[in-house]
């Protein structure tokens, strides 16, 4: 993919604060969109593992919807990058709340509007009929929203159970900042 390597290269002219606050609140939308490339239909499961114990959870919910799109490679890629640079609010006017820590949302957000509209063009070429395809994936990043508070509730939650807070890690701390230390 030509594009996203030539994009890696480029500086997208955001602070270093910025990049990091990014980084940290997407994390885990990340995760979650990377892992339906290895999410099996057929048992609903992972290829690294998850069987049988997961099969209703919303994320399994999540990752059949996403599968069922079947989503070219370069889509999952150019869907995580518009993750990865929402100030929270993504195209279409999905979300309303702001990333914590973002400063200059105005150009995350331009940068994050080129992107959608690569997807868009993709999708166009590739996928001729499908022009509900964008706005299915587009609410595919709502759901992924709602998911990741869920999952930060779950973290904070094991900040008031003693015997769970000693085991969190450096990166959950991190990422999570004070929300569950």
């Amino acid at each position: 993919m030509p594009l996203c390597a030539h994009a890696s290269n480029r500086n997208i002219g955001l602070t270093a604060e910025d990049q990091i606050a990014l980084l940290k609140s997407s994390a885990i939308e990340i995760i979650m969109l990377r892992s339906n490339q290895s999410f099996n239909l057929e048992d609903m499961s992972w290829s690294c593992g998850g069987g049988p114990d997961f099969k209703y959870c919303p994320l399994v919910k999540f990752q059949v919807g996403l599968k069922k799109l079947k989503l070219h490679e370069e889509e999952h890629v150019l869907l995580m990058a518009i993750c990865l640079l929402s100030p929270g609010i993504y195209p279409l006017t999905v979300m309303c709340a702001y990333r914590p820590g973002v400063q200059d949302h105005a150009k995350i957000e331009v940068l994050q509007d080129r992107l959608s509209e690569v997807l868009q063009a993709y999708i166009r070429v590739n996928h001729p009929g499908g022009r509900l395809l964008y706005a299915r994936m587009i609410q595919k990043l709502a759901d992924l929203r709602s998911l990741n508070e869920e999952h930060s509730k779950q973290y904070r939650s094991l900040s008031f159970q003693p015997e769970h807070s000693m085991q969190l890690t450096p990166l959950v701390l991190e990422v999570f900042g004070s929300e569950v230390s």
